[in-house]
């Protein structure tokens, strides 16, 4: 890659995976890096990469107040770059012309946005594109959805962070899910949910760049071990030309511009994979860094007009770990104390899966403070495992966006 200059980078949050792990990779540059604080507990909280916070209204809470206070920021500061570590990017396409003009920034068009946001028009888009995705149906009613082979997994139109996703495997469950207010209120609104077959394989996580559509970086990997709320507390990266070949097909189709991720299954029977949910935005991208797919400094080169390079080769068979989602599964599945224990043990002594992998999301050794978090949680659930959920909270981050910041952004006027 060419060499970037130092820049001067503000985050949209400070409270995501997502956001912790850009803040590590461009930390370990030099990059300045400030970041948008909406409050509550944050993984950035103690870094010493952060040089500065600017407080801000929770995005999930409202993404225009949220907006206001955003282009007060880059108005008052000279940023050299802003970089939307969540789905800010959707609230930032709808204003990409405003934005632009106040700082540099790669966000696709808005209309792109609304079709990858959207899971239904995402599944038709793939549908379109000849894609693989399990058996979908887009059901519009209760009596659809009611009538839906079980079992299956049943998904809101804009769901974010595992939120409005449920399993169904009884009849009673299906009807359960149906009576959910979310449910009814996307129902009563004309919209459309999904409902998709499960399959058997492991999770891959896709992370792409794009450049005005053509692909500009993309990495894989796996879940090799499951964290708390479905996250991955291990990854290891991997290499199928399938998925370049079928994000190539998608983001040239979109004209996608800047971040777009991708969640799969690898499916143990058939070999294929089989994509399940795309993302506008870039996911947790240190396995990425360490397999030599570049996506960060790419990103950077997107977002400023530069040049990037030729596709590298990511290396396959690289582990990293999420030592603190691995606590917290133990403590949400009700596994107690000793498996706490045993799995701090195997970190300490680098056994299992520890043995050659690397921290992902809290590196200690580059950047000290962030042992305190957890040790911190850590201690907590050695003295009440039941504390995980104020720990790792159920409901909607404050980086979020939600279905009713959804409809705000796409009932307003188009912006002049």
């Amino acid at each position: 890659m060419v060499d970037l200059p130092r820049y001067r980078i503000l985050l949209t949050e400070a409270s995501s995976n997502s956001a912790r792990e850009v803040l590590t990779v461009l930390g370990r540059h030099g990059h300045e890096v400030d970041v948008m604080d909406s409050g509550g507990f944050s993984l950035t909280a103690l870094s010493r990469w952060v040089r500065r916070r600017h407080p801000s209204p929770r995005f999930a809470a409202d993404p225009l107040r949220y907006l206001d206070a955003l282009r007060d920021v880059l108005t008052k500061g000279a940023y050299d770059v802003l970089l939307p570590t969540h789905e800010q990017l959707v609230a930032l396409s709808r204003y990409r012309d405003e934005f632009t003009e106040l700082t540099r920034l790669a966000v696709p068009d808005f209309a792109a946005v609304r079709t990858v946001q959207d899971k239904a028009a995402a599944s038709r888009l793939l549908d379109e594109l000849g894609l693989p995705q399990p058996d979908t149906a887009l059901v519009t009613d209760e009596h659809g959805l009611l009538g839906q082979r079980l079992p299956a997994y049943v998904k809101l139109p804009v769901a974010t962070s595992s939120r409005g996703v449920w399993f169904a495997e009884t009849v009673d469950q299906l009807g359960r899910i149906a009576t959910l207010p979310a449910i009814k209120d996307t129902f009563s609104a004309g919209g459309t949910v999904l409902v998709q077959q499960p399959v058997s394989g492991p999770l891959l996580m896709v992370q792409a760049l794009f450049d005005h559509g053509g692909l500009a970086g993309i990495h894989t990997c796996v879940r090799k071990r499951e964290g708390v709320q479905g996250s991955a507390s291990a990854k290891e990266s991997l290499l199928l030309p399938d998925v370049q070949e079928h994000l190539a097909k998608l983001g040239a189709t979109l004209h996608w511009h800047g971040p777009l991720s991708a969640d799969a299954i690898l499916d143990e029977t058939t070999g294929q994979v089989r994509y399940i949910d795309l993302n506008p935005r870039l996911v947790e991208p240190v396995n990425a860094e360490l397999a030599g797919a570049g996506l960060v400094h790419r990103w950077l080169a997107v977002s400023c007009g530069e040049p990037t390079e030729p596709l590298p080769s990511p290396q396959p068979g690289i582990r990293t770990h999420t030592l603190l989602t691995a606590i917290l599964r133990h403590a949400e599945v009700g596994r107690g104390r000793g498996a706490i224990l045993r799995e701090l043990l195997d970190a300490t002594t680098r056994r299992g899966w520890y043995s050659g992998s690397t921290e992902e999301l809290l590196p200690i050794r580059s950047d000290p403070a962030t042992a305190l978090p957890v040790g911190a949680i850590t201690a907590c659930l050695l003295v009440a495992p039941r504390l995980w959920h104020r720990l790792a909270p159920t409901g909607t981050p404050a980086h979020a966006l939600t279905p009713q910041g959804w409809h705000q952004l796409t009932e307003i006027p188009e912006p002049n």
